[in-house]
């Protein structure tokens, strides 16, 4: 895979994602992706995104200003470097 932005080599990695919501800051920690080995650009696959988003989205808004999560099965999602 190559990266969108420079076209370097993307390659399997973990990174940690923060999503802003209404004030509020969620960190996701351990998250799937792939990383350019030249200008650092993350990519995830869609479902990585999806459950992001899920995970945002179960978190209540009265949780606090910043909220920290660990990714499930973080690894599991990006499988035999595709």
């Amino acid at each position: 895979m190559t990266c969108p932005y420079c076209e370097g080599l993307l390659k399997k990695s973990v990174t940690n994602n923060v999503t802003p919501r209404d004030g509020q800051f969620i960190v996701t920690y351990g998250v799937p992706c792939y990383k350019c080995v030249d200008c650092g650009t993350v990519v995830y696959m869609a479902s990585v995104v999806q459950k992001l988003e899920k995970m945002v989205d179960d978190t209540p808004k009265t949780a606090g200003k910043v909220v920290m999560l660990d990714y499930p099965d973080s690894g599991k999602e990006i499988k035999n470097g595709q």
